[in-house]
This record gives C-alpha cells, structure tokens and sequence, in this order.
C-alpha cells in the first residue's frame, strides 16, 4: 500500500507536468530549461529544511501550541518556503529569452512547485506511514505547485507588460499569507480550520488551470500562440493559415 502512494504522488506530478508542458500553444520550451526549474524546486526543500530545524523550534509547531505562537511559527515557514521556491529561480530566469509568455510563468514555477513537493510528500510518507501518505495524498499532491505556480504567472505578466513591481510582490505576500494560514489550519487540532486547509488547497488546484486557461489567451492576445487570428505575420504580412508561431517567409513572430 506505501509505494502504491508513492507511486501515486509520481504519477500525479508526472500527468500535471505533462499537461502544463502538452497544453502550452507557444514555442515549446527547451527540455533542460524545465529540469532546471524542477531541479531548483528541489534545491528549494533542501535550503528550506535547514532553515527551518535551524531557526524553527519544533515544539512552536506542535498541535496544541498556543494559537497566538503556532499562527507565528507557521507564518515563518511559509515565507521559508515561498521565499525558497520563488526567489532564486525568478531571479535566475526573468531575464531569460525562453521566459517570453504568459504560460512560461505557470509552467516554470510549477515545475519549481512540484521538485519542492514531490520529495517533501515522499519523505513524509516514509516516515509517517500509509495513514500519513494518505492524508497528504489527498491534501497537497500539487499544493506547492499550485501556490508557486500563481505567483510565477504574475510574474511573466509583468515581464510581458512592463508593469510595477508591485504585480508581482503583492501575489508573493498573498501566497505566504495564505500558504500559512493553510499550515495552521492542519496544526490547530480544530475542525473548522481543517475545514479551510482543506478548501485552500482544493481551490489553488482548481486555480492553477484556470490562470493556465487566461495565460494562453492572453498570449494568444498577444500573437504568441499557434492557436488564434494571426492569419497573417504581423511584420511582413505574409499569408500565415496555418497561424505557425514563426513567419515561414520572414522568421520573425507571426
């Protein structure tokens, strides 16, 4: 029964990536760009943890703590966490010329989401047993990649549009806020914040797919997608029916 939930988390990471990747209408993203985003997620769990049995005491997370003390504790960890899947990999990638669309921000740090998650789901299953591995089965199969996901999109928004910063800082703060929250709702011991783990994660997933869905049309907006009007390359004029990314006549963005 535990490595059927082991098995599960991988093809549940496995079938979102693919999905992401098979349902971008853009240029198709070099392959050791998206493994290094999944590799830094991974990296990410890795800094988080020592960050955390450092600077974190254990007792601040345990059920029964004081509200007013396990609110704060989780609080941090999530900025931890937020802070180690988004901040080195946005830094690292934003000025990248294969970070051009929309749907790079959601697949990028998605990825990012996932190399974080799929080992923190695996080793806590380990060592939690097949109750444990149920449990986050069912709660955060793809939680890390859905929170780090939405903040990724904001971020390729702000690329494309050259919008203030602020497009970007304001979703990070949220996706700490509520990352903690979500954190304290399962330590609480107290039903009615279970309750609203359990809807924060469900309503992310469900988030994901749609920021997805509006990722596509805006960079159909934007002529950067196969899909859409661009019945003509919008440099050159050349007919373009068959609305390819690229000009067969010129090379340039049709």
């Amino acid at each position: 029964m535990l490595l059927l939930i082991l098995l599960t988390f991988l093809a549940i990471a496995g079938g979102l990536a693919w999905f992401l990747i098979s349902h971008d209408h853009g240029k198709k993203e070099p392959i050791l760009a998206l493994w290094f985003a999944f590799g830094m997620g991974a990296l990410g769990a890795l800094a988080a943890y020592f960050i955390e049995t450092h600077f974190i005491s254990s007792g601040s997370l345990a059920v029964g703590t004081a509200k007013g003390t396990l609110l704060s504790a989780t609080m941090t960890v999530a900025a931890i966490e937020e802070s180690c899947k988004f901040l080195p990999l946005a830094l690292l990638i934003y000025k990248r010329d294969f970070f051009n669309e929309h749907t790079d921000g959601v697949i990028y740090f998605a990825l990012a989401g996932l190399g974080f998650g799929l080992p923190e789901n695996i080793l806590y299953t380990i060592q939690g047993g097949t109750q444990t591995g149920m449990t986050r089965l069912f709660l955060t199969p793809v939680f890390h990649a859905a929170i780090t996901g939405t903040v990724g999109y904001f971020l390729a928004r702000q690329k494309l549009t050259h919008r203030t910063p602020f497009l970007v800082i304001i979703p990070f703060i949220c996706a700490i806020v509520i990352h903690g929250i979500y954190d304290f709702g399962l330590l609480s011991g107290v039903q009615m914040y279970t309750l609203l783990s359990i809807t924060i994660t469900l309503c992310l997933s469900g988030n994901l797919f749609l920021l997805f869905s509006r990722a596509n049309d805006h960079d159909q907006d934007l002529g950067l997608s196969v899909v859409g009007h661009n019945s003509f390359c919008r440099s050159c004029g050349w007919p373009n029916p068959h609305h390819h990314l690229y000009c067969v006549h010129c090379g340039k963005n049709a």
